[in-house]
Protein backbone atom coordinates (compact mmCIF):
# COMPACT_ATOMS: atom_id res chain seq x y z
CA UNK A 1 0.00 0.00 0.00
CA UNK A 2 2.97 2.50 1.21
CA UNK A 3 4.21 1.71 -2.68
CA UNK A 4 1.10 2.89 -4.51
CA UNK A 5 0.54 5.89 -2.02
CA UNK A 6 4.12 6.79 -3.39
CA UNK A 7 3.27 5.85 -7.29
CA UNK A 8 0.22 8.31 -6.57
CA UNK A 9 1.93 11.20 -5.58
CA UNK A 10 4.71 10.95 -7.99
CA UNK A 11 1.85 10.90 -10.77
CA UNK A 12 0.68 13.95 -8.83
CA UNK A 13 3.35 15.78 -8.68
CA UNK A 14 3.99 15.39 -12.08
CA UNK A 15 0.74 16.44 -13.53
CA UNK A 16 0.95 19.22 -11.76
CA UNK A 17 4.41 20.39 -12.61
CA UNK A 18 3.27 19.56 -15.96
CA UNK A 19 0.11 21.42 -15.74
CA UNK A 20 1.59 24.30 -14.23
CA UNK A 21 0.55 24.17 -10.55
CA UNK A 22 2.49 25.72 -7.81
CA UNK A 23 3.12 23.34 -5.07
CA UNK A 24 -0.09 23.55 -2.37
CA UNK A 25 -1.94 25.45 -5.14
CA UNK A 26 -5.58 24.30 -6.82
CA UNK A 27 -6.02 24.14 -10.10
CA UNK A 28 -9.48 26.09 -11.37
CA UNK A 29 -10.29 22.68 -12.99
CA UNK A 30 -10.74 19.36 -11.04
CA UNK A 31 -9.89 16.13 -12.98
CA UNK A 32 -13.03 15.06 -14.12
CA UNK A 33 -13.80 18.83 -14.87
CA UNK A 34 -10.74 19.14 -17.36
CA UNK A 35 -11.25 15.81 -18.89
CA UNK A 36 -14.97 17.05 -19.93
CA UNK A 37 -13.63 20.11 -21.03
CA UNK A 38 -11.09 18.30 -23.16
CA UNK A 39 -13.42 15.73 -24.58
CA UNK A 40 -15.74 18.27 -25.77
CA UNK A 41 -13.37 20.16 -27.14
CA UNK A 42 -12.13 17.50 -29.84
CA UNK A 43 -15.28 15.48 -30.25
CA UNK A 44 -19.22 16.62 -30.28
CA UNK A 45 -20.54 15.02 -27.10
CA UNK A 46 -23.74 15.38 -24.96
CA UNK A 47 -24.37 14.14 -21.17
CA UNK A 48 -24.76 10.69 -21.94
CA UNK A 49 -21.60 10.37 -24.12
CA UNK A 50 -19.59 11.73 -20.71
CA UNK A 51 -21.19 9.83 -18.55
CA UNK A 52 -20.47 6.67 -20.66
CA UNK A 53 -16.88 7.65 -20.92
CA UNK A 54 -16.21 7.95 -17.46
CA UNK A 55 -18.12 5.13 -16.23
CA UNK A 56 -20.50 7.59 -14.03
CA UNK A 57 -24.00 8.39 -13.65
CA UNK A 58 -25.80 11.51 -15.63
CA UNK A 59 -26.39 13.46 -12.23
CA UNK A 60 -22.73 13.36 -11.31
CA UNK A 61 -22.03 14.45 -15.05
CA UNK A 62 -24.38 17.40 -14.63
CA UNK A 63 -23.03 18.45 -11.29
CA UNK A 64 -19.96 18.63 -13.12
CA UNK A 65 -21.30 20.56 -16.08
CA UNK A 66 -23.06 23.12 -13.68
CA UNK A 67 -19.66 23.60 -12.39
CA UNK A 68 -17.69 24.09 -15.67
CA UNK A 69 -20.97 26.14 -16.42
CA UNK A 70 -20.26 28.69 -13.31
CA UNK A 71 -16.85 28.64 -13.84
CA UNK A 72 -17.06 30.18 -17.66
CA UNK A 73 -15.66 26.71 -19.45
CA UNK A 74 -18.80 25.36 -21.21
CA UNK A 75 -22.33 25.64 -22.21
CA UNK A 76 -25.01 23.47 -22.98
CA UNK A 77 -26.79 23.33 -26.12
CA UNK A 78 -29.93 20.84 -27.05
CA UNK A 79 -29.86 18.87 -29.76
CA UNK A 80 -31.18 19.76 -33.46
CA UNK A 81 -33.21 16.86 -34.17
CA UNK A 82 -33.58 15.09 -30.77
CA UNK A 83 -34.58 18.30 -28.24
CA UNK A 84 -33.68 15.78 -25.43
CA UNK A 85 -30.08 15.74 -26.18
CA UNK A 86 -28.11 17.89 -24.26
CA UNK A 87 -24.71 18.44 -25.72
CA UNK A 88 -21.54 19.99 -24.16
CA UNK A 89 -20.23 22.91 -25.94
CA UNK A 90 -16.83 24.51 -24.94
CA UNK A 91 -16.68 28.10 -24.19
CA UNK A 92 -14.26 30.72 -25.20
CA UNK A 93 -12.56 30.27 -22.05
CA UNK A 94 -12.14 26.65 -22.79
CA UNK A 95 -10.67 26.81 -26.03
CA UNK A 96 -7.72 29.63 -24.38
CA UNK A 97 -7.08 27.08 -21.41
CA UNK A 98 -6.60 24.11 -23.78
CA UNK A 99 -4.07 26.28 -25.98
CA UNK A 100 -2.27 27.19 -22.48
CA UNK A 101 -2.49 23.84 -20.66
CA UNK A 102 -1.21 21.95 -23.76
CA UNK A 103 2.09 24.72 -24.61
CA UNK A 104 2.83 24.33 -20.92
CA UNK A 105 2.78 20.50 -21.19
CA UNK A 106 4.67 20.79 -24.07
CA UNK A 107 7.23 23.24 -22.26
CA UNK A 108 7.78 20.90 -19.42
CA UNK A 109 8.35 17.55 -21.60
CA UNK A 110 10.46 19.52 -24.05
CA UNK A 111 12.61 21.11 -20.65
CA UNK A 112 12.60 17.71 -18.85
CA UNK A 113 14.05 16.39 -22.16
CA UNK A 114 16.72 18.57 -22.59
CA UNK A 115 18.44 17.01 -19.81
CA UNK A 116 18.54 13.28 -21.09
CA UNK A 117 20.80 12.59 -23.71
CA UNK A 118 19.40 11.50 -27.19
CA UNK A 119 19.75 8.36 -26.39
CA UNK A 120 17.87 8.64 -22.89
CA UNK A 121 15.42 9.98 -24.76
CA UNK A 122 14.82 7.81 -27.08
CA UNK A 123 14.57 5.44 -24.26
CA UNK A 124 12.55 7.41 -22.08
CA UNK A 125 9.84 7.49 -24.81
CA UNK A 126 10.22 4.09 -25.56
CA UNK A 127 9.40 2.84 -21.49
CA UNK A 128 6.74 5.71 -21.00
CA UNK A 129 4.73 4.07 -24.30
CA UNK A 130 4.93 0.39 -22.62
CA UNK A 131 3.54 2.02 -19.32
CA UNK A 132 0.75 3.71 -20.84
CA UNK A 133 0.19 1.27 -23.52
CA UNK A 134 0.73 2.99 -26.48
CA UNK A 135 2.35 0.50 -29.12
CA UNK A 136 2.99 2.91 -31.58
CA UNK A 137 6.79 3.65 -32.03
CA UNK A 138 7.99 6.43 -33.23
CA UNK A 139 11.33 8.67 -32.08
CA UNK A 140 11.09 11.53 -29.79
CA UNK A 141 12.10 14.42 -32.48
CA UNK A 142 9.45 13.28 -34.78
CA UNK A 143 6.84 13.03 -31.80
CA UNK A 144 7.32 16.55 -31.39
CA UNK A 145 8.15 17.93 -34.72
CA UNK A 146 4.47 15.92 -35.03
CA UNK A 147 2.85 17.62 -32.03
CA UNK A 148 4.42 21.49 -33.04
CA UNK A 149 2.87 21.11 -37.11
CA UNK A 150 -0.30 20.04 -35.40
CA UNK A 151 -0.66 23.33 -33.29
CA UNK A 152 0.47 25.75 -35.82
CA UNK A 153 -1.45 24.27 -38.58
CA UNK A 154 -4.94 25.15 -35.82
CA UNK A 155 -3.61 28.84 -35.92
Amino acid sequence: MHRLRLYFSIIQAVTNKAFGIAPGMKSDLSAAESFIVYRCNFFSVNMKDIAKANNVVKSTVSYHIDMLEKKGYVQRVRGKKDKRDVFVIPTERAKIWIAETEQKVIDYVEEGMTRLTPEEQEQFVILFSKFVGETRSMPYEKIMTSIREERENES
